[in-house]
C-alpha cells in the first residue's frame, strides 16, 4: 500500500483513542478493492486519495457526501470502495473529531456537513459516481449542505462547480483563495455560499433532456405553520436560522428558532433538534416564574424543527452593559446599578436551581434586559438536570475549569458549575469584561500560577477607578474559585449584595511599570519569537491564526515581515538578536521571490516587506540585501483601485516615502507622487466630507467600502496624502489632508472628552461596535492622523479630537485584547503619538496605562511572559494580531523611539515652509 505522507508534519497527534478509525477504515478498503496502490497524504483536517498516475482536472463538478460523527465510518466504509472501483479520487475528513466541527453549530454553513468530498475526471465519470454513491447512502444520516444541490430529494450525495486540484490565486486582498478559470480564461474566485450558486457560465452536469433536480422557489413572503411570517432574519448559523415573526392569527411578534437535521450531531445521535425539544420543555417548566420566554408552539416542516416563542422586548445583557459603560468603562458600572442587577441576577439562578436545573451555559448573551430593567433568560437549549447524560457545552471565559476539561459527552455538572458563570457574568456586569485568561503552559520546575491569583491581580488592576468591582470584588472572586468547594453559595452572595457595604477604598494612581518590568516582557517575548521561529519550514515561518496562515507568509499583518521589523528594532539594542534578524530576512528574501505577484498594501500586500527587508540589511550592514529591499520596493504595482492604507495606494505611498527618506532614491520620490497623484484624482468631495472608497466594480471582499478609519478609510489616505505633501510640497495633497481632517471632525461624536467616530459614511454612530476604538477602523487610527495634521497645521481644532482619542482609549483599555490592529498596542501607540506631540498633557502615562492592562494579562509559555492574540485565547507571532505588535508597542514606550510603518511626523515650525 502507498505510504501516508503527511504534509503539515503535526496530524499524526490526534489525541483521540478514535483517531485514527476513518484513516484504518479507508486502507483496509483499499487493500479489499486491490487500491493498494493509490496515493495517500494527510493534512490537519482532510485525508486525500487519488489512483496512480492520477491527472486531476482543475475544476468541474464535484460531489459531495454528508455525514455525522455517528454515521462516517459507515458511510466511508460504503463510498471508498465504489470510488476506488471507479478510480475517482477522493479526500474525506481525518477523524471524528474533524467530523464533529464539519456538523457542529460553529461550521460556517457554505461548509458544513461535508465529510466526504469526490472528484470526478469528466461529466460522465460525475454521473455515475452520483448515482453509485447515491445508492451506497440511501437511507444514512447527515446535515444538508447548504452550498450545494442534492443529487435527488432526500440524497446524502450533493454537487457544486468548484476547483479540483487546490489552485489558489494571492487575491488583491493579500489573501490565497481558490479560483476558476472563465471561459475567457479570467480568474474568478471559487466562493463557498450557503447556498447553490454555480457560475452562469458552467455547462450542467446533466445531458440536455434529463432534469436536474430543481432549485426551490424563494416565496414572497415566509409563512411558518400557515401563521408566522417571517419579517427578517435575527441571525444565520449552521444550526438554523433565528427569526422575527409576526403571528398572524394574533397580533403580536415572536421569534422563531430553527433546528436542522443532524446539525450538532454527536455519537449518541442527538442533535440540535433534540437541544430545541429540550429549550420547550425547560420553557414549560420555567413559565410560572417569569424568568423566560413563554413557550407558544413546537412543529416540525422540511425535516427542520421550529420552536416558536415569546418575543422580549429589550436588549441582552452583553450589549446593556456595553452601552452604559461607554466611554468610562475603566470606571464600571454604578455601583448601586451593580448591586440591584447583580441580585437579579442571583434571584434568577436560585429560581432555575429550585426547578432543580442547571443552566450550564448562563453568560450575558443568554440574558434579555428589558427597558424596566427586568433581567430574563433565553436561549435555554442546554439546561438539564445534574447528572443527566449530555453533550458537553460551554462557553469560554464563562465556563469553570472543570466544565473545560470535562470530555464530550458524560453526566452534566452541578449547580457549582453554575456559581463560576454567575461570576463571571458579575465579572462582566461591573466592568465590561469577561474573566478570561489563557491557561499557562509552564515547564516543569517553573513556580505554578493559580488561576486564582492571576484573575486576582487582573482584578486588582482592574478596580483601581472601578468603584463597583472594587467593592464587589469578594463575592464575585469567590464565585469564581477555581476550585468548586472553595465557591461562595448563593445565599452567602446574596447576603453581601443585600448589606450596605463599606465606604470603597480609596484610589489609588497607576504607576508606570517598572523598567525591569518592561525588560523582563521584552526579553521573554522576543525569546518566544526567536524560539518558535521554524527557519527550515519554507511555508511558514511563524504559527498564525486559521485566518492569518491563508494570507501573505511575507506581509507585515500575519507574516514574517512585521516580526522582522520589531526584532530588528530590538536588535539595535541587543547584540544577540542579529542572528535571529539575519535568519529571519534570509527566509523572507527566499520567500518573497516565489511570490505570485506583489501587491501594494503596507500591512497585507509587499510595500511593508520591503521596508522591513531595507532596514535589517541597513542593521546587518548587508548592502545587498538592503539593495535587493530597494527593488523590491521599486518593483510592486503603484497603479491600483484600492485607495487605502492595509491594502492600497497609501499603504504603498506610505513606504515609498519612508524609503525615499533614507535613501534620497529617486524612484521613490517618483513612487510617492504616483500613489498621491492618484489618491488626489480619486477622492470623492460629497456634503459629508471627502472620502475614498475601494470601488465595487474591483475583485475585493472589501468593494464598496467607504470608511472614516486609518486602515481602510479617510484618516489612512489622509496621514500619507500630509506626509506626501510636506516632503513635495503639493499643495493640492495639503489641501485634500485638511479636507479629510475636516471631514472628520464633522464625523465625530465627542461626548463627556471622549471622542468616537462611525464606521462607514452613511452609518450611525455605533461606539459598541467592535473596532469603534482601535488602530483599524476606530478611534486610535484616526487620532493617529489628527495628531499629525496639527504638527503640520498648529491648529488647535485637530489637536483637541486627537487628544480626545487618547482619553478615550485610555478609558476603555480594559474592554480590548492586547494586539495592535484592533487592540491595546494600537491604542498605546497612539498615546505615544500624542506623548511627543504634546509632552506635558499627560499622554505617556495614558501609554503606562495601557502597557499595565496588556502586563497583568500574560500568559506563560515554556516559562516566558507573553500575551494572547486578538481571540485573548492563543499566543502568535503576527505583529497585526498577535506577540509582535505588543512587543513593538512595549520597545517603543521603554526606548522612545519612533512609530513603525510611519514616517517621522514634523512639529508645527517645522512645517512652517510647508504650508
Amino acid at each position: 500500500m502507498g505510504g501516508l505522507t503527511d504534509a503539515s508534519g503535526a496530524g499524526q497527534d490526534i489525541a483521540a483513542p478514535d483517531a485514527f478509525l476513518l484513516e484504518d477504515l479507508v486502507r483496509a478498503a483499499a487493500v479489499r478493492s486491490g487500491a493498494d496502490e493509490w496515493r495517500m497524504r494527510a493534512d490537519r483536517f482532510w485525508f486525500r486519495l487519488e489512483p496512480p498516475k492520477h491527472v486531476g482536472r482543475r475544476q468541474g463538478w464535484k460531489l459531495h457526501v454528508s455525514a455525522t460523527p455517528l454515521s462516517a465510518a459507515v458511510v466511508l466504509a460504503r463510498t471508498a470502495p465504489v470510488l476506488f472501483e471507479r478510480g475517482c479520487s477522493f479526500k474525506f475528513a481525518r477523524s471524528l473529531e474533524q467530523v464533529s466541527h464539519l456538523v457542529s453549530t460553529r461550521c460556517d454553513r457554505g461548509s458544513g456537513g461535508k465529510f466526504l468530498t469526490a472528484y470526478p475526471d469528466d461529466d460522465e465519470h460525475f454521473r455515475e459516481v452520483a448515482q453509485l454513491l447515491d445508492r451506497a447512502t440511501t437511507g444514512l444520516p447527515g446535515p444538508a449542505v447548504l452550498s450545494d444541490r442534492p443529487y435527488r430529494p432526500g440524497s446524502q450525495v450533493y454537487y457544486r462547480y468548484g476547483a479540483f486540484l487546490g489552485l489558489r490565486r494571492l487575491s488583491n486582498d493579500g489573501s490565497y483563495e481558490a479560483v476558476l478559470e472563465a471561459p475567457d480564461g479570467s480568474p474568478v474566485r471559487d466562493s463557498r455560499r450557503a447556498w447553490f450558486s454555480p457560475p452562469a457560465w458552467a455547462p450542467s452536469p446533466f445531458p440536455e433532456g434529463v432534469a436536474a433536480p430543481a432549485a426551490p422557489q424563494r416565496p414572497d413572503v415566509v409563512l411558518l405553520n400557515g401563521r408566522y411570517a417571517v419579517r427578517r432574519a435575527l441571525q444565520h448559523a449552521n444550526k438554523g436560522g433565528v427569526y422575527l415573526a409576526e403571528d398572524r392569527l394574533g397580533t403580536d411578534q415572536v421569534v422563531v428558532k430553527q433546528a436542522r437535521p443532524h446539525v450538532g450531531s454527536s455519537l449518541t445521535g442527538a442533535d440540535v433538534r433534540d437541544a430545541l425539544r429540550n429549550e420547550a420543555r425547560v420553557l414549560d417548566l420555567l413559565q410560572d416564574d417569569g424568568i423566560a420566554p413563554r413557550r407558544l408552539e413546537l412543529f416540525e416542516k422540511s425535516g427542520s424543527l421550529f420552536l416558536v416563542e415569546e418575543f422580549l422586548d429589550g436588549q441582552n445583557l452583553d450589549s446593556w452593559v456595553r452601552h452604559r459603560l461607554l466611554p468610562r468603562t475603566d470606571h464600571g458600572l454604578d455601583l448601586a446599578r451593580a448591586r440591584e442587577m447583580s441580585l437579579r441576577l442571583v434571584a434568577l439562578v436560585e429560581a432555575v436551581h429550585a426547578r432543580g436545573l442547571v443552566l450550564r451555559d448562563l453568560k450575558p448573551g443568554n440574558l434579555i434586559v428589558s427597558p424596566d430593567g427586568a433581567v430574563r433568560l433565553i436561549d435555554l437549549e442546554h439546561v438539564c438536570v445534574p447528572g443527566e447524560a449530555v453533550s458537553n457545552a460551554y462557553t469560554v471565559g464563562y465556563a469553570p475549569p472543570e466544565q473545560i476539561t470535562a470530555g464530550r459527552f458524560g453526566p452534566a455538572l452541578g449547580p457549582r458549575a453554575d456559581l463560576y458563570a454567575l461570576g463571571a457574568t458579575l465579572y462582566f456586569l461591573v466592568s465590561g469584561v469577561p474573566p478570561l485568561l489563557p491557561q499557562d503552559e509552564a515547564q516543569d520546575g517553573d513556580p505554578a500560577r493559580s488561576a486564582d491569583a492571576r484573575l486576582r491581580a487582573l482584578t486588582t488592576a482592574m478596580s483601581r477607578l472601578n468603584t463597583a468591582l472594587r467593592t464587589l470584588a469578594e463575592p464575585i472572586l469567590g464565585l469564581l474559585a477555581e476550585d468548586p468547594e472553595q465557591r461562595w453559595d448563593l445565599g452567602r452572595v446574596r447576603r453581601f449584595l443585600e448589606r450596605p457595604g463599606p465606604a470603597p477604598v480609596p484610589v489609588t494612581a497607576a504607576a508606570a511599570p517598572p523598567r525591569d518590568a518592561l525588560d523582563r516582557a521584552l526579553r521573554d517575548g522576543l525569546d518566544h519569537l526567536v524560539a518558535t521561529a521554524r527557519y527550515e519550514d519554507p511555508e511558514q515561518l511563524w504559527d498564525s491564526s486559521e485566518f492569518g496562515a491563508g494570507t501573505d507568509r511575507c506581509s507585515v499583518q500575519h507574516g514574517a515581515a512585521g516580526v522582522l521589523a520589531v526584532l530588528t528594532r530590538a536588535a539595535a539594542e541587543e547584540e544577540r538578536l542579529r542572528e535571529p534578524v539575519r535568519r529571519t530576512a534570509e527566509w523572507l528574501r527566499v520567500k518573497v521571490r516565489q511570490l505570485p505577484r506583489l501587491l501594494p498594501g503596507l500591512y497585507f500586500g509587499s510595500a511593508g516587506t520591503a521596508v522591513a527587508l531595507f532596514e535589517a540589511g541597513r542593521l546587518l550592514g548587508d548592502e545587498e540585501m538592503a539593495a535587493e529591499a530597494l527593488d523590491l520596493a521599486a518593483a510592486i504595482p503603484l497603479d491600483w483601485p484600492n485607495p487605502d492604507v492595509c491594502h492600497g495606494l497609501a499603504g504603498a505611498g506610505l513606504a515609498q516615502l519612508q524609503l525615499w527618506q533614507a535613501t534620497g532614491d529617486t524612484r521613490f520620490e517618483d513612487g510617492v507622487r504616483r500613489c498621491a497623484d492618484q489618491l488626489v484624482e480619486c477622492a470623492e468631495p460629497s456634503g459629508q466630507g471627502v472620502f475614498w472608497s475601494i470601488p465595487r466594480t474591483f475583485d475585493s471582499a472589501l468593494a464598496g467600502l467607504s470608511h472614516y478609519g486609518f486602515g481602510h478609510g479617510v484618516a489612512g489616505v489622509g496621514a500619507f496624502l500630509l506626509a506626501a505633501g510636506l516632503e513635495t510640497g503639493d499643495q493640492s495633497c495639503l489641501r485634500l489632508a485638511r479636507a479629510a481632517g475636516e471631514t472628520l471632525l464633522a464625523a465625530a461624536g465627542p461626548d463627556d472628552g471622549c471622542v468616537t467616530w462611525p464606521s462607514e459614511r452613511g452609518k450611525a454612530l455605533d461606539p459598541v461596535q467592535p473596532m469603534a476604538l482601535h488602530w483599524c477602523s476606530g478611534v486610535s487610527g484616526i487620532g493617529t492622523f489628527l495628531v499629525r495634521l496639527w504638527s503640520a497645521t498648529g491648529e488647535e481644532r485637530f489637536a483637541v479630537p486627537a487628544e480626545q482619542a487618547g482619553t478615550t482609549v485610555r478609558y476603555t483599555r480594559w474592554q480590548a485584547s492586547p494586539a495592535a490592529c484592533h487592540g491595546l498596542a494600537g491604542n498605546g501607540e497612539l498615546l505615544l503619538d500624542l506623548a511627543e506631540a504634546f509632552p506635558d498633557r499627560g499622554h505617556r502615562a495614558g501609554a503606562e496605562e495601557i502597557a499595565e492592562a496588556i502586563l497583568v494579562r500574560d500568559v506563560l509559555r515554556d516559562g516566558r511572559r507573553v500575551w494572547p492574540d486578538d481571540t485573548q485565547r492563543e499566543v502568535i507571532a503576527d505583529y497585526g494580531t498577535g506577540l509582535a505588535g505588543v512587543l513593538g508597542f512595549l520597545l517603543r514606550l521603554r526606548d522612545f523611539g519612533p512609530r513603525l510603518w510611519l514616517p517621522a511626523f514634523r512639529a508645527p515650525a517645522e512645517a512652517g515652509a510647508a504650508r
